[in-house]
């Protein structure tokens, strides 16, 4: 299968490429660069099934042209930072929603292309967080993600567009930048081998549910097997303080780091757990607990620059 990846440079969709090309697909990467890193995909330029194409999403012309002669696709491109939207509501809506609204276009043109959306926990906002839970977005960018989904969703009832979407809790794993909204145990882990304070906005009761990037990739792919018309979850099913993970991080890294608190974020959701009861009954099991991915996480912070390699942005 030939599989387009939109924000194929980013961390997410860097290591969706690497799984793909690793299970004998063919990759078309599309990246403008607006959060991905070239070094994220270098390492897969030698592959000759890899194919990188710089672009907009927002350049519907140029998008068809590079969807139509694939399978699949695979929808990451994104204004994916809570504070950014808060600042730039206009650009976090056309990034987010006419981006989307341009490949649905496209795969509703030619019915041959399917698509997978990447949404967001941030959809749910404070309440319950499984599929059927009424969404409550406290943010521009989740309420983009909510205009998204519901786009996509229309479409396939509409016009039988063939659409899945993911609702993707916090990921974290190699590469992933360890600055902005979201990256909280990437900055962490730098900044305690560092022996740099831990810092936390607000009391560090809030929760987060945060799963190995493996597992997060694990679900994108499951996406591929699934009927049309689907909403799922992926995460690790459970949530921890982020007091509780920036002590876990201290210890794990020998740190001598102490935690420091400020003031809390805007917008920012208290609690956020994963309900995946509905992606293991299509047999999506995570493989790492808290504590097993970020010792797998670290051991690959340690082996690697990542300043000079120009992952950390």
């Amino acid at each position: 299968m030939k599989v387009l990846v939109t924000g194929g440079a980013g961390f997410i969709g860097s290591h969706l490429c690497k799984r793909l090309l690793g299970e004998g697909h063919s990759v078309v990467c599309v990246d403008n660069f607006y959060n991905g890193n070239l070094n994220n995909i270098r390492g897969l330029f030698n592959n000759p099934n890899f194919y990188f194409v710089e672009e907009d999403i927002l350049n519907f012309q140029r998008m068809k042209e590079i969807a139509n002669q694939c399978d699949h696709i695979f929808h990451l491109a994104a204004q994916i930072h809570v504070e950014k939207s808060i600042i730039r509501p206009d650009e976090t809506l056309e990034i987010n929603l006419d981006g989307t609204k341009n490949l649905l276009k496209i795969c509703t043109e030619n019915k041959d292309i399917s698509l997978t959306l990447a949404s967001s926990a941030e959809v749910y906002g404070e309440g319950e967080h499984s599929e059927v839970s009424a969404l409550n977005p406290q943010s521009p960018y989740a309420a983009s993600k909510v205009a998204a989904e519901s786009l996509c969703i229309s479409y396939f009832h509409t016009y039988g567009t063939r659409v899945n979407i993911v609702r993707n809790f916090n990921t974290y794993g190699p590469k992933q930048a360890s600055s902005g909204y979201g990256s909280v145990i990437s900055i962490f882990c730098k900044r305690a081998l560092e022996n740099k304070p831990l810092i936390i906005y607000g009391d560090g009761e809030q929760t987060r549910d945060y799963q190995y990037i493996d597992d997060a990739i694990d679900g994108y792919m499951k996406s591929l097997e699934l009927p049309s018309g689907q909403i799922f979850n992926t995460g690790l099913g459970k949530d921890h303080k982020i007091v509780d993970i920036a002590k876990k991080i201290i210890a794990l890294t020998e740190s001598n780091s102490n935690i420091v608190f400020s003031d809390p974020r805007p917008g920012e959701v208290k609690r956020l757990r994963a309900d995946i009861s509905k992606i293991e009954k299509e047999g999506h099991v995570p493989k790492y607990d808290l504590e097993s991915g970020l010792k797998k996480f670290i051991e690959w912070y340690k082996k690697y620059d990542l300043d000079s390699l120009g992952f950390m942005k």
